[in-house]
């Protein structure tokens, strides 16, 4: 369809111009009459970069979005995750305050693609869903998002497909260009100033070029937490940890000792109400900086060969380097009953649980076995490599065509290092106040009873003695811990309290190293395809026809290990050197003769916290309040966590997790064939796809247990081999009312297929530490849980979706859109928990556990709507200080019905989807000022379903953020600016189906970035 000149028009006239178009349908009014001069507008700057915008989504042969740079490396964003979501139905989750995965109309089943072919990202190897936390910005002149698919699309997602635009040689003028950024960044909390620099190098000839570009950061963002004790921080999904319900009668039948302490007795009145409650295994906070060194290259070769055939040659590279280094303080009841939280303001929800009248708290009482320090220190090393190579020809005939190939690899590679600097002396959390310890580890005043000098070793002679008294209120905006200034036995002596232990580095001894859930992940991607295109000359209904066939190869090999090392210098390797595992597995024991009777070793001596690290007083904990600061271990120490374990004890030996390590490989071969037709101001296609998938899976089967860790034995291999096909139909229309108005409508089928985990993970089971002295697996590890991701059975999703949308271009650089979507689920994937008999680790089963595991729903739809607006004021208005002035705002309102019910029997909404969300930014632009004003909303979205003791589900409450960014042109090619992001401070917050339960929050702070960009 051709594109129209704009004149400008009232603002007046245009706001009732839409009024009566949308109402009746018809032409608006002031458009150019036939022979009027028209004025030239010249656009630059935010308003030239939404008139490029307008310019594809008016031109798309279907439903599409689009974000452009403003000029050379100047999307005005971090990453390209950031920039995204200025689009209508993108959501995103940010990762220490930058964007980083992206949702389109609430489902993450999103591809990726690179100048319109497959993207292989290092974040990205075994799922679907886009995360582009290491793709810096600057290397891309702006992103598609097609919400609607053509059959000549290529791969496509469920609800919409991304396709990133970078720079090619073409792209510029004839001669050299060049552009060159620099730019400091400061955070709130971190305070630190971290550099960035960008550029980009072009030549170009009248039939060959050559681009370079490249972007350079080394960033240091905050990033705390304060909550429930989590089993994996890094990840803002599982922010749950351990949870589990106690009931007033629990708590009754324990008064008088363990968990309860007598000063807490004395504090509150407990008394049976008759209520049930969560308890958590744990409450924690820390405060985390994120080092992130990201490096983005991209480098492109163009040539006009003649006779209509172009050659290009693309290579993009992103590696980045993450250390995610946290200080913490925790109180747990180490992983036995829950009984040992009391909630002294608590709401009654109606419902009822085990007999009881179920509350929500906001206050409790906590009488922990254990207050700590902890240190830990979760690294990444991402990488990707993205080669392309095509020819496309167009000889301005009626056959057009393009031949390409595509290579990816991409690995990330994760290590974790962890210390903890534990304050108690072993009365409340083992029983006893000594270890028994080989005589290489014997000091003064250890007692020796082996036969062959081992001793009994006093635990932190100078720690507390008694359980503590703590009480945590979650009633302000940030939680609130109390009770340090309460005095507590131990060996600092009478009068002294919690603070002063916690304050004293001689109170501390290392109650654990570990270094697990390590993951090695190496992904490739190859790709040929091969299309073409005839275009009929007749004038008739169809004009022209597409063709093409493409075949892709997708491998996965995915390995997740826990790093085991001598036990105190024995023969027996642990995963855990803790003060509380006993060597005295019938696989592997240590220990000596006493008294006649065999004694075994414990895994960790006494150890001082300041043996063998670095450590410093810590009193900055994020937002939370009242915790007065810990000694622990810089965590800078563990920035190479394998090499300083191996160092310590000598030795390390990497067990793999059988359940958690797979290999994947899939291959796709599709066809399609599409016809675009079109008569007068009635223009479209219809497609169909064939896709035939070959899927290969090796899954591991996990063994007996290895001891003293919750790793497994490989016990062989699971061999799966299938094959399914896909026939997909997609229809596009287009209806050009006037000049300024189109309708649309769109029919598509999609297929995408699950995360490659979800085909490869096996069973993998946790383990805890027995503590119940009257149990028979006393001081053993007995299993606690586990989960079975993984089915190679499981179907891809597979959806029917329909778009009507309806566009008015209201000038250059303006224009309304309004859209109706609806996203009919056919299958997919859901968590679920089921009681299983699982065996202990010494292979005996005795009891039946949760295990969280994926299985397949039965589908489900979304729909909703999408209204969108983009408006330069100079569009309509010739003078005043308004006609500088711009909006580009979007709402989403997507809500969505999945499967299953929830606790009060509301039925349970798509995981990861807001229903409504909303981005508004304003904007100014005179010759050489721009300012750009953003708000970004989003709606409470479910996490996990059954994330606490499987009924209750984990929801994110509602965000908002704000940024803020401002250029200035010093000269024709020199540039100054500021941004801000995050102004206000947000952070996000979490709770369990209720939002008095609170689960944690995440505090990002706000960031500022001055820089200069000079253009040549």
């Amino acid at each position: 369809m051709s594109r129209p000149v704009f004149k400008k028009k009232p603002l007046a006239s245009c706001v009732a111009a839409a009024c009566t178009t949308i109402a009746l349908g018809l032409s608006a009014q002031a458009h150019a009459q036939e022979g009027e001069p028209l004025e030239e507008v010249v656009v630059r700057g935010i308003r030239g970069a939404q008139a490029t915008s307008i310019n594809v989504k008016r031109d798309a042969p279907t439903i599409v979005d689009a974000i452009s740079a403003e000029d050379i490396g100047k999307l005005p964003d971090v990453t390209i995750s950031d920039s995204l979501q200025r689009i209508s139905g993108v959501q995103i989750r940010r990762s220490a305050g930058e964007g980083s995965e992206v949702n389109i109309r609430g489902l993450p089943q999103v591809i990726t693609q690179l100048n319109g072919e497959q993207y292989l990202g290092s974040s990205s190897v075994v799922s679907t869903q886009p995360n582009f936390s290491d793709i810096p910005s600057q290397l891309f002149k702006g992103a598609e998002v097609y919400k609607s698919a053509t059959a000549d699309l290529g791969p496509a997602g469920i609800s919409g497909t991304i396709n990133l635009k970078t720079y090619r040689p073409f792209d510029f003028d004839e001669g050299l260009t060049a552009n060159v950024s620099a730019e400091i960044q400061r955070g709130d909390e971190t305070g630190e100033s971290d550099p960035v620099v960008a550029g980009l190098l072009n030549w170009k000839s009248d039939n060959i070029g050559f681009m370079f570009s490249g972007s350079f950061a080394n960033v240091n963002l905050s990033n705390s937490y304060n909550g429930a004790n989590t089993g994996d921080p890094t990840n803002p999904g599982n922010v749950n940890g351990w949870t589990g319900r106690s009931n007033d009668a629990a708590v009754i039948g324990s008064l008088g000792g363990d968990p309860l302490a007598a000063d807490m007795l004395s504090a509150v009145s407990v008394t049976d109400q008759g209520r049930s409650y969560m308890s958590y295994q744990g409450i924690a906070a820390w405060n985390q900086v994120t080092e992130r060194d990201r490096l983005g290259l991209n480098g492109s070769f163009q040539a006009d060969l003649g006779e209509g055939v172009q050659l290009t040659a693309d290579y993009f590279y992103t590696n980045q380097e993450e250390y995610n280094r946290q200080v913490g303080v925790s109180a747990t009841n180490k992983w036995q009953h829950w009984n040992w939280m009391y909630p002294t303001e608590s709401t009654d929800t109606g419902q009822d649980v085990d007999g009881n009248d179920f509350h929500v708290w906001s206050v409790a009482e906590l009488s922990p076995k254990r207050l700590k320090s902890f240190t830990q220190n979760v690294s990444y090393e991402n990488k990707s490599r993205n080669f392309n190579i095509q020819l496309d020809f167009d000889n301005g005939g009626a056959i057009t065509g393009q031949f390409r190939a595509v290579h990816g690899e991409a690995t990330q590679i994760k290590r974790h290092g962890y210390n903890e600097g534990d304050l108690t002396n072993g009365a409340s959390t083992l029983g006893r106040t000594t270890n028994f310890v080989p005589a290489e580890f014997c000091g003064p005043g250890d007692t020796v009873v082996g036969d062959e000098g081992g001793c009994m070793q006093a635990i932190n002679p100078l720690g507390y003695a008694e359980n503590p008294h703590i009480t945590y209120d979650t009633r302000g905006e940030h939680p609130t811990w109390s009770g340090f200034d309460r005095m507590i036995s131990g060996g600092l002596g009478a009068g002294a309290t919690l603070a002063d232990y916690m304050a004293n580095l001689e109170s501390y001894n290392v109650g654990a190293f570990s270094s697990e859930n390590n993951e090695d992940s190496k992904g490739t991607l190859d790709v040929f395809g091969f299309q073409g295109s005839y275009a009929f000359d007749d004038g008739g209904f169809i004009t022209s026809v597409d063709v093409g066939t493409r075949l892709s190869d997708r491998s996965a090999e995915f390995t997740r290990f826990n790093l085991f090392t001598p036990a105190n210098n024995t023969a027996c390797e642990a995963q855990w050197k803790a003060t509380d595992v006993i060597l005295d597995s019938p696989q592997c024991s240590a220990g000596e003769m006493v008294a006649g009777t065999f004694t075994p070793y414990i895994a960790l001596g006494n150890v001082p916290l300041d043996r063998f690290n670095n450590v410093n007083f810590y009193t900055d904990f994020g937002p939370v309040n009242g915790i007065p600061g810990v000694w622990a271990v810089d965590p800078a120490d563990y920035d190479n966590p394998i090499a300083f374990m191996e160092n310590i004890f000598g030795s390390g030996t990497r067990q793999t997790i059988p359940g958690s390590s797979f290999n994947v490989d899939m291959s796709e071969l599709s066809h399609y064939v599409q016809l675009n037709f079109g008569a007068g101001a009635f223009t479209g296609n219809i497609g169909l796809k064939t896709i035939e998938t070959d899927l290969t899976v090796k899954q591991n089967i996990a063994g007996p247990g290895i001891p003293f860790g919750n790793t497994n034995e490989d016990a062989g291999d699971i061999l799966t081999h299938r094959t399914y096909r896909d026939n997909l139909l997609s229809l596009n229309t287009a209806w050009e009312v006037n000049e300024d108005i189109i309708v649309r409508f769109a029919y598509n089928e999609a297929m995408v297929p699950l995360d490659l985990n979800q085909y490869g993970d096996g069973l993998t089971l946790n383990t805890v530490i027995d503590s119940d002295p009257g149990s028979p697996t006393f001081n053993q590890f007995i299993v606690s849980g586990g989960s079975l991701a993984g089915n190679p059975q499981l179907d891809p999703w597979r959806s029917e979706n329909l778009d009507l949308s309806f566009e008015w271009y209201l000038g250059e650089a303006s224009m309304l859109n309004v859209a109706l979507f609806k996203i009919d689920v056919e299958s997919f994937t859901e968590q679920a928990t089921v009681i299983m008999p699982q065996p202990d680790a010494d292979g005996v089963i005795r009891r039946s556990v949760p295990i969280n595991t994926t299985v397949q729903g039965d589908g489900g739809t979304l729909d909703g709507i999408e209204a969108g607006v983009k408006l330069a004021f100079n569009d309509f208005i010739d003078e005043g200080v308004l006609a500088d002035f711009g909006i580009d705002a979007n709402f989403t309102h997507s809500p969505s019905e999945g499967q299953g019910t929830d606790i009060k029997g509301d039925k349970l909404p798509f995981p990861d989807n807001s229903e409504d969300q909303y981005n508004i930014a304003v904007w100014y632009e005179t010759d050489r000022f721009q300012a750009r004003l953003a708000y970004n909303y989003r709606s409470e979205r479910l996490v996990a379903t059954g994330a606490a003791w499987g009924a209750l589900n984990l929801y994110q409450d509602e965000t908002e953020y704000v940024d803020i960014s401002a250029s200035y042109d010093v000269t024709d090619n020199v540039t100054v600016y500021f941004y801000g992001s995050n102004v206000t401070g947000e952070f996000e917050e979490y709770y369990f189906d209720y939002k008095e339960q609170l689960a944690s929050q995440f505090y990002f702070e706000p960031r500022y970035t001055l820089g200069a960009r000079a253009r040549f």
